[in-house]
């Protein structure tokens, strides 16, 4: 017989679906056979692809514990940087050769005021960041509450960056201003105008009339 070479091989077109189904058959109950005499015979292996446990994940050494990451440059702890740093990528032209560059944040010399410590500081501070400042309320309330001043660690003992320095600065005279502001209550004087008091030193100053 004669076969078209778009049809089917000859062999396969007399084959019923009946015998192909239980050739099937046949060949699934052998494999479900060899797997059960292999669980009997191998002890029981954890799932590949299941993810290992908390418990079951165990370090060699302490070391590999900590994992140091730098996620700010030091010169961004130094000024008011509100989370801009020095990006590096590549320039790609059009013929795919990459060169290596760098994007580094605009960052300006500006003296601004504190109300808390009044007087006016010198900063290096990102545009950014004096937007960040107008929408919080000026300078004070930027450094008492912003997450890129107070989650700034310290590199060691007198090596605060100036944002640091500055906060501190301005929790102490806080402290100071409310033991007075107690001290005032427990003496019985009226604490009314304190919004007007101008800490100067360990004095108080008034505005508008003179020391007390």
């Amino acid at each position: 017989h004669t076969v078209d070479r778009y049809k089917l091989p000859l062999p396969l077109q007399y084959v019923s679906s009946t015998t192909m189904l239980q050739r099937l058959n046949t060949f699934t109950a052998a494999c479900q056979r060899r797997a059960a005499a292999a669980a009997l015979l191998l002890p029981p292996q954890p799932s590949l692809l299941a993810a290992p446990s908390l418990s079951t994940i165990q370090l060699s050494s302490p070391s590999q514990a900590t994992i140091s990451i730098r996620s700010r440059s030091s010169r961004s702890t130094r000024g008011l940087y509100d989370g801009r740093d020095v990006r590096f990528g590549n320039n790609v032209p059009f013929s795919l050769k990459k060169t290596r560059r760098k994007w580094s944040p605009n960052v300006q010399h500006k003296v601004l005021y504190s109300e808390i410590l009044d007087e006016s500081i010198k900063f290096k501070v990102t545009t950014g960041a004096l937007r960040t400042i107008d929408k919080m309320g000026g300078l004070d309330e930027y450094l008492l509450n912003s997450r890129h001043v107070t989650e700034l660690k310290p590199q060691g003992a007198g090596k605060e960056g100036q944002p640091l320095q500055v906060r501190n600065r301005i929790v102490q005279k806080l402290k100071h201003q409310e033991k007075l502001r107690k001290e005032a209550v427990e003496r019985g004087e009226s604490v009314d105008g304190w919004d007007r008091i101008v800490l100067v030193g360990k004095k108080i100053k008034v505005e508008g009339g003179g020391d007390c």
